[in-house]
């Protein structure tokens, strides 16, 4: 697990917001503080798809428990978007599952994909700052910790592609 300060919450905000750049996440839950706090659930309500949309959901090879950021994005640009700044916001994402197989791949990485329940990436606003914290989970306690320092170096690696300066915190 490692935190991240962003400098230029313009730049994170856009890349966040504004851009594709996160559309392959899947999101846990969205929270954004502005005259009111609104908050969103990112987890699929399976009842609202008929049995061809749910197993069109299945094949994807995407998770079925969580909706895509690309989905939710416009609604939290909607809330953020004007003159005022939000009070805060965190928005909490899970790497698709094309990057956990990818990160499990690695032959640096000795966990196996199926035993990475998720990798996730916390990204916070609160008091002029932006933070990205990495976290990990896993279907049972493991020993070794290649795959959440891969997950590390893949959210630096993607933050400093998007250019955006951050330093640990």
């Amino acid at each position: 697990m490692i935190a991240l300060e962003i400098k230029g919450t313009k730049n994170i905000m856009n890349a966040l917001l504004l851009s594709g750049q996160f559309d392959s996440f899947l999101v846990e839950e969205a929270v954004i503080t502005t005259f009111s706090t609104f908050h969103i659930d990112g987890h699929l309500v399976r009842d609202f798809y008929d049995a061809g949309e749910l197993e069109e959901l299945e094949n994807s090879g995407r998770s079925t428990a969580f909706s895509l950021w690309s989905a939710v994005r416009p609604f939290c640009f909607q809330l953020i978007k004007g003159k005022k700044t939000p009070v805060s916001f965190k928005v909490i994402l899970h790497a698709a599952p094309q990057i956990v197989e990818k990160i499990a791949a690695n032959p640096e990485c000795g966990v196996a994909a199926n035993l990475i329940r998720s990798l996730v990436l916390s990204i916070r606003y609160d008091a002029g700052k932006v933070t990205c914290i990495t976290g990990s989970a896993f279907t049972t306690f493991i020993m070794d910790k290649s795959a959440e320092h891969l997950w590390d170096a893949y959210v630096r690696q993607l933050l400093s592609g998007l250019g955006l300066d951050f330093e640990d915190k």
